[in-house]
């Protein structure tokens, strides 16, 4: 049983799960498409990765397919919606197949391709459904579908291949068409300027535009699309039903009517016809874009890409445009990019364009958004054939506005914007309120101008497409848009004329392009001037356009007229004024559209005479027939900004349109109303023109000249001289052009051209000359003025503004300067006017520039002529200075002195002289010649009242300058001649009467002012040509008692400026270089009643500010009697001592001086100040009389005959004291007792001095006034030194007064060591042949004063050495010690025993002295002092053959009696180691044996006392230094050179050497080693004890006792260091 039951297996492989709840859903590739959209709706798409994209978007698309044939329909109705039944396969029993099938799971494939593609288009790559997806598009009938395949085809676009697919199959056209479904938007975007006609199309009833052929074939219709539908939806009409709308050639079947079928299609729409519209243009930028009509290198590809033929074509074209006038701003921007892109690089295309009216359609846009549309302009405006040929007007040669298809639409500005700033700029404009010169544009203009009147233009156009979207627009020419804004205005080159001119809205507007705006002011101008009425006459316009008057005028203006009954042409002017211009666009272009070439080949020239007519009768409503004032006006104003402000950019261009602008200027002669109202501002403008194209370049005046314009403005500035009068106001239009003319004159005068025409009108100088008058028109007297400096250049016209009385004109300007209102205050405040004083300071500086010029006076450069006649009036009528100030350039001082009181040495100015010149200028304008010129005769005579008492020299006023001394003068040098000049006239006519000096100092001093000169009762000038005694009324009497005061005041005033001018420029000194000049200077001492004027002291002081110049020194010295008179003055005049002093003083440098002071007397003058004999002289005068003195001895030439004159009055002392100065200390030497070596003076011998020297002065001053000129010379013994004359003087010291003070400061030591020397070897000398006749004792004195002065002076010793001295005085020791050997010879027979004797305490005394022996001793001691001195000690080893050697000589000199110890020690020091000769005097040594002796003092053993020692006749302490200076000799031999070693040998081999070379040398000194020295001194001193050293019988003197013992010092000095 168990095995017949079977197995049971489960049948998995059919198991399977049923989920109900995912029956609805739609699954594709294992996604679910319902998430995927959803994810893909909510942006995340990206966010949800695919595993394959690729095999997704296949199974999609199979899915797409596959679902197409689910939705059979039985009867319209899908089975699947009817409920399930066994007959019909059924797929939503599947997971994942629900959804119902059919369209909407197409939807949903649709839109998850669309998903997919965008995310992975470079993946999935091309798509092979393309034109399956682009014919599906045009041909569902399903609404929904059609919306979403229209979003994936814009994604398929993305990949180029996808796109040539589409585009095969008809995809542009069927773009193009789902573009224009963007009419059928019942809601538009709200923009605010839309003007009311868009906003109202929303509501209007919808224009009927269909009919169509019914089942029984009846045309039902017109009616609009929605009865269409409702038709469709009631089976009244079928797919086959022919239906026509206007602009269709003919009957189409429905189905063939893509906008009708689209309209007929089921199911809700998902997107609105805005979003459509949106999606067709991207796919159509897509298409264009794909291929570039560009190769790679940049060229245009031929033929052009397929997509953009297709686009361009009459099919698609228009209705990218007309896609603009849905005012959807996102399709606007669109289709105007499209448009762009379509006919970039397309010519056929782009100039055709505006026929599609696309330029209509942008501008009627309201939005903001305008930059694609300025790209679309920017590209197409000037390339469009609208002139109905078949080329674009693309000739520079025509105004932009001709060029433009947008030239009758937008203001000329906005164009201009456009071309030359770009879209950017262009779109910003078009949206911007402006009312500048470059732009007007309001926000106004746009919306109730343009759009209003572009949309009254398209008429009912944008209606139509929201029923017909395929209708076309049939293009006609838009008459221009009528801005009321720009009525009045004028564009020129890129400005608004109007708003340039006005300059308080726009007071400094930039402008740019200057020369080609300054060219089209010109052709505007020559345009506007050429103007002439159209030759078509308005009736025949009329007739032209169709029209009758009546029709087209407005009711009112219709029924006014109809009353007027005038001449029929005004009547009809007046009714075409008043014509409606709605109707008159209306009916124009109603023809334009019937003739356009366009439309119709053969109406070319019909349409253009329309046009003319439409202009014609345009131009009688604006009042522009024939040339209009006002833009005749603006013209010249706009050229006159131009070159006011940017003159100097046009300076190298000549101005080409004087020939137009002097016609403007010209007034006839019987033309009296040229100045009202309407012809004044052109006159103003046109003569303001004519200065400013002058001023800016040199080229214009002298075409300006050539084409005769300074006649026309002469002749209109006497026409308008004859109006202004001085209380014009400067507004009025008549004052302007004078203003303006006389500006022009002022640059033109600079002309040599113009000036000569400026002379051949006769009244033009007078005109000049009056405008100065014109105080309320600053402008035009500061251009006269500038006119009458520039035309002075000529002499011929300098006369010519003379005779016009020019100068009594500008000299009431330069009074009414203010220095105070300076230019720096006229800042300009808010509603302040300008400042009238800065006007009149500017006139003021302009009339002293012209009155310089006139005068030719000036110094800037120009080279005008000197005019005589003015330049001696304005300097009679301003003073001299005051008129040489006009030649600086600077005339701001000339004018503050002017306008000021001044009193200074060059100017006294004040209220008077103003006054008095005013009132003489008001005289002279009212005296007119019988022609009417002025004549100058009168000015050159004129004085001022107010300074004829001044005293007037070389242009100073001498009683101001005295005054003023520090004042610094304008001309010194000038006014230092006439001084002088003046000083000298005064001098040599002292004798003369006043009258007399006047006339003289006229003729030979020109430079000199007459007025000055005069006295009080003259009435009339004397100038240097008229000089006559009988014009002054004085009597000679007066005159004569009046003489002396008068020339003495004017003398002294004269001098003194004199002295301040020296004083404050010392260079001045140099004009007194000749004898001729100074000697006015002299004589003014023998002025008569001039010493109580102080004159000669001025002169005193004028002579010591020249001396300080040398040139004047040479020329004062030059003549001797002007020195004596100088030295005299001294004597004479104890006012003008000091004055004297100071002078000669400065002179004494020169020999002459010198000469004069030794010679004549001088010193004695001099002498007589320094030692004053009863009158008190101040010290002052003392010490600068000292002073002089000593810079005349010190004068090279005549200084020594000076200091010998001295020295017979005074002691040499006293001469060296004024030499050395200064003059302070010779005065207190004077008054001093002195008694030094130098000097010897006592008050008892100045008091005899003085006495004699005042004596002699007398007499020689006596003699001197006599008319002598005295050879001088001083009586031998003038001075009380007979005291003194006994007295041994040497070098002018006194020798004993020397010795009893040697350490006296001496002048000159070196010249009294010389004297000394030179006396003491001659005294020598003298005992030598007479012994009797000098004084034994003088050598033995000198020889003393010798040694003391080397004592205080060592470095004299080596002078001695230079210069000679020392072998004399070795030749001299050696011959006092020959004389000696002979007379002791024959005296004491040879033997030294005789002379000596035992004291008591056994000391030897010597026996006294001869006198030779005492000479002998004191060369010796000479020799001994000098031997310190290396120099010296140099010299006595130097011998020649017959000299002595000085050796042999000092070893002889041991012997002798009181000298041992000098000659060894002389011995010592003369071989010292510095000595170069030292081997030459070893060498003497040797020879004579020199050794041995010093060896035989030491020797003790040669009797002890008894022996060589005993001989020496020394005490004892004589032995003890005579043995330490042996050895040291013997030492100082043997130490060194060349003959050491031989001296050594004889040392060696001696015992007494060996014995005492190396002891300690003390053993040999005395316990008293001063008393040894003294001992020394002692033998020194016993000699001279006797000598007396004072004048009268002094004490005894120990001052002499120290030269010894300072020797003995030296000696223990040297003792102290041997070895």
């Amino acid at each position: 049983m168990t095995d017949s039951v079977p197995q049971i297996s489960w049948n998995y492989t059919e198991f399977s799960v049923g989920y109900p709840s995912l029956a609805k859903e739609v699954c594709v590739g294992q996604y679910y498409l319902r998430l995927l959209l959803e994810s893909g709706s909510s942006g995340r798409a990206q966010d949800f990765p695919l595993r394959d994209p690729v095999a997704f978007f296949r199974a999609l698309y199979h899915r797409f397919l596959c679902d197409a044939d689910v939705g059979l329909t039985v009867d319209g109705a899908v089975p699947d919606e009817l409920g399930a039944s066994d007959d019909w396969c059924d797929m939503g029993r599947l997971d994942g197949f629900g959804g119902g099938g059919g369209s909407s799971v197409r939807e949903l494939c649709a839109r998850a391709m669309a998903i997919v593609y965008e995310q992975h288009h470079k993946t999935i790559g091309p798509f092979e459904g393309t034109a399956h997806i682009t014919v599906l598009l045009d041909r569902t009938d399903d609404r929904a579908l059609r919306h979403r395949i229209l979003l994936l085809l814009k994604v398929l676009m993305k990949v180029l291949s996808n796109v040539e697919a589409c585009v095969l199959v008809g995809g542009c056209v069927l773009a193009v068409d789902l573009l224009t479904v963007v009419h059928e938007a019942s809601e538009r975007t709200a923009i605010p300027l839309q003007s009311n006609l868009i906003a109202a199309t929303a509501f209007m009833e919808p224009l009927k535009e269909w009919l169509f052929i019914d089942k029984d074939g009846a045309q039902v219709g017109p009616v609009e699309k929605d009865a269409i539908r409702r038709f469709w939806s009631k089976k009244e009409i079928d797919w086959t039903t022919r239906c026509w709308a206007s602009g269709m050639l003919d009957w189409k079947r429905l189905r063939d009517i893509r906008e009708l079928r689209w309209a007929l299609a089921v199911r809700v729409p998902v997107f609105t016809p805005i979003q459509v519209g949106e999606a067709a243009l991207s796919i159509l930028h897509s298409m264009v874009s794909a291929h570039s009509d560009l190769d790679d290198a940049g060229e245009i590809v031929t033929p052009t890409p397929r997509v953009k033929r297709i686009l361009s074509s009459p099919r698609c074209l228009p209705h990218i445009a007309q896609a603009m006038l849905s005012g959807e701003p996102s399709v606007v921007e669109g289709a105007a990019a499209l448009l762009k892109a379509v006919v970039t690089r397309n010519p056929k295309a782009m100039i055709r364009l505006y026929s599609t009216g696309a330029f209509y359609f942008s501008l009627a846009y309201p939005g903001s958004n305008l930059l694609s549309i300025a790209q679309l302009f920017s590209i197409t405006h000037v390339h469009q054939a609208f002139h109905g040929g078949e080329e674009a007007a693309v000739s520079s040669s025509l105004p932009l506005a001709k060029r433009s298809v947008l030239g009758g639409l937008l203001p000329e500005s906005l164009l201009y914007v456009l071309e030359r700033g770009g879209p950017a700029a262009f779109a910003a404009a078009m949206v911007s309120d402006s009312d500048t010169p470059e732009i007007i544009w309001t926000h106004k203009m746009r919306a109730e101008n343009l759009i209003r009147q572009v949309l009254q233009h398209l008429g009912d156009f944008p209606q139509k497409l929201s029923q017909h979207c395929h209708s076309l627009y049939d293009y006609a020419p838009m008459p221009p848009v009528t801005y009321p804004e720009l009525r009045d205005e004028m564009w020129c080159h890129r400005y608004y004329l109007r708003n340039l001119c006005d300059e308080i809205r726009f007071p400094n507007w930039p402008i740019v392009e200057h020369v080609e705006f300054l060219q089209s002011l010109l052709v505007m101008w020559r345009e506007e001037l050429t103007r002439r009425p159209m030759d078509l006459s308005e009736e025949e316009a009329c007739k032209i356009l169709e029209i009758s008057l009546e029709d087209v005028s407005s009711d009112d203006a219709s029924k006014k007229n109809s009353f007027e009954v005038s001449e029929e042409i005004s009547s009809i002017s007046k009714q075409i004024e008043n014509i409606d211009e709605e109707k008159l666009k209306r009916q124009y272009r109603k023809l334009a559209m019937r003739y356009h070439p366009d439309k119709n080949p053969e109406g070319r020239e019909k349409f253009l005479s329309v046009q003319k007519a439409y202009e014609r009768l345009q131009a009688t409503m604006q009042g522009l027939q024939g040339p209009q004032l006002w833009r005749l006006l603006l013209l010249l104003k706009g050229q006159c900004i131009l070159y006011r402000r940017y003159g100097d950019v046009l300076e190298p261009f000549k101005y080409a349109g004087y020939p137009m602008l002097l016609n403007a200027v010209t007034v006839d002669k019987d033309d009296n109303n040229f100045l009202s109202s309407d012809r004044a501002p052109l006159l103003v403008a046109a003569s303001e023109l004519i200065w400013l194209t002058c001023m800016s370049s040199s080229l214009n005046g002298e075409e300006l000249v050539r084409d005769g314009g300074i006649q026309l403005l002469a002749t209109l500035l006497s026409r308008c001289m004859c109006v202004v009068q001085p209380t014009t106001p400067a507004s009025e239009p008549s004052a302007i052009i004078v203003t303006n003319v006389m500006r022009t004159f002022s640059v033109l005068s600079q002309f040599e051209s113009a000036r000569v025409e400026m002379l051949e009108f006769s009244g033009l100088a007078e005109d000049i000359v009056h405008c100065t008058e014109l105080e309320l028109v600053p402008a035009a007297v500061d251009a006269a003025l500038l006119t009458i400096a520039h035309v002075s250049v000529s002499s011929e016209l300098q006369d010519t503004l003379l005779k016009a009385g020019v100068l009594w004109y500008l000299l009431p300007l330069l009074l009414q300067y203010d220095s105070t209102a300076e230019e720096s205050d006229s800042t300009e405040a808010h509603g302040v006017g300008a400042s009238v004083q800065i006007a009149k300071n500017l006139h003021a500086v302009r009339a002293s520039q012209a009155l310089s010029r006139l005068s030719g006076l000036c110094t800037d450069g120009v080279s005008t002529p000197y005019n005589q006649a003015a330049a001696d009036a304005l300097k009679a009528l301003l003073t001299p200075k005051l008129a040489s100030l006009l030649k600086d350039q600077l005339p701001k001082d000339l004018l503050s002195r002017l306008n000021t009181n001044l009193e200074s040495p060059e100017i006294i100015w004040n209220s008077s002289t103003r006054a008095e010149l005013l009132k003489f200028v008001d005289q002279q304008r009212s005296i007119q010649g019988p022609d009417g010129s002025y004549d100058l005769k009168d000015s050159h005579a004129f004085l001022y009242k107010a300074l004829s008492k001044e005293l007037y020299v070389g242009n100073v006023y001498l009683r101001v300058y005295n005054d003023q001394p520090d004042f610094e003068l304008s001309e010194p040098e000038a006014f230092c001649v006439a001084l002088l000049d003046f000083i000298s006239c005064l001098v040599h006519n002292q004798s003369v009467t006043e009258s007399d000096v006047q006339g003289k100092v006229n003729l030979t001093v020109p430079s000199i002012e007459t007025s000055e000169l005069q006295s009080d009762t003259a009435d009339g000038s004397i100038n240097e040509q008229h000089a006559s005694d009988d014009s002054l009324a004085v009597t000679d009497e007066k005159a004569t008692g009046k003489k002396d005061f008068s020339l003495v005041k004017n003398l002294k005033s004269g001098l003194t400026s004199l002295k301040n001018l020296l004083t404050s420029n010392p260079t001045l000194a140099s004009i007194f270089t000749s004898k001729e000049q100074l000697l006015p200077l002299f004589e003014c001492f023998s002025v008569h009643g001039g010493s109580e004027s102080n004159i000669p002291q001025l002169c005193l002081s004028v002579l010591s500010l020249l001396t300080a110049y040398a040139p004047c020194l040479e020329a004062m010295v030059a003549d001797g009697s002007s020195l004596l008179l100088l030295l005299q003055m001294l004597h004479s005049a104890s006012s003008c001592r000091e004055g004297a002093l100071h002078v000669l003083y400065a002179l004494a440098s020169t020999p002459e001086l010198a000469w004069a002071a030794a010679k004549h007397g001088g010193v004695v003058y001099i002498l007589e100040l320094l030692l004053p004999l009863q009158e008190e002289i101040p010290l002052q005068q003392r010490a600068a009389a000292a002073s002089l003195l000593g810079k005349l001895v010190g004068q090279p030439m005549h200084g020594p005959r000076v200091a010998i004159t001295l020295a017979r009055f005074l002691p040499d002392g006293l001469v060296s004291v004024i030499r050395d100065g200064p003059g302070e200390a010779v005065v207190s030497a004077f008054e001093q007792t002195t008694e030094t070596p130098e000097l010897v003076w006592t008050p008892a011998m100045a008091t005899s001095l003085s006495a004699q020297i005042a004596t002699m002065a007398s007499d020689l001053y006596r003699e001197q006034m006599k008319g002598r000129v005295v050879d001088w010379d001083v009586p031998e013994q003038a001075s009380g030194q007979q005291e003194m004359r006994d007295e041994p003087q040497v070098g002018g010291i006194y020798v004993r007064l020397f010795l009893k003070d040697p350490k006296f400061p001496l002048r000159n030591p070196k010249r009294f060591l010389e004297g000394l020397l030179d006396q003491y070897l001659s005294s020598i000398a003298a005992t030598h042949y007479d012994m009797q006749a000098i004084d034994p004792e003088l050598p033995l004195l000198l020889s003393a004063a010798l040694v003391s002065l080397l004592r205080v002076h060592p470095a004299l010793a080596d002078h001695v050495g230079y210069l000679g001295y020392v072998p004399k005085l070795v030749a001299a020791v050696a011959y006092e010690g020959r004389r000696e050997t002979m007379s002791s010879g024959e005296v004491k027979n040879g033997t030294y025993e005789d002379g000596t004797y035992e004291t008591e305490n056994g000391s030897t005394q010597p026996s006294t002295q001869t006198p030779q022996e005492r000479v002998r001793l004191s060369c010796l001691r000479v020799l001994h002092q000098l031997a310190a001195s290396t120099t010296c000690a140099e010299a006595m080893a130097a011998t020649s053959v017959g000299t002595p050697q000085v050796v042999p000589l000092l070893m002889k000199a041991i012997g002798w009696q009181g000298g041992s110890i000098l000659a060894l020690e002389t011995l010592k020091r003369v071989v010292v180691a510095g000595n170069r000769a030292r081997d030459a005097l070893v060498a003497q040594g040797l020879k004579v044996g020199l050794v041995e002796v010093l060896l035989g003092l030491l020797d003790w053993r040669a009797g002890g006392r008894n022996g060589l020692c005993s001989q020496m006749k020394w005490n004892e302490s004589e032995a003890s230094i005579g043995r330490v200076l042996a050895v040291e000799v013997l030492h100082a031999f043997a130490t060194e050179g060349a003959h050491c070693t031989k001296v050594r040998d004889i040392l060696n081999a001696s015992d007494v050497w060996s014995a005492y070379k190396d002891q300690k040398h003390d053993l040999f000194l005395p316990s008293n080693a001063q008393s040894a020295a003294a001992g020394v001194a002692g033998l020194i001193e016993s000699s001279s004890s006797r000598l007396t050293y004072a004048l009268t019988a002094p004490p005894p003197q120990p001052g002499l006792v120290r030269l010894p013992a300072s020797t003995a010092s030296d000696t223990n000095g040297m003792q102290d260091h041997l070895p």
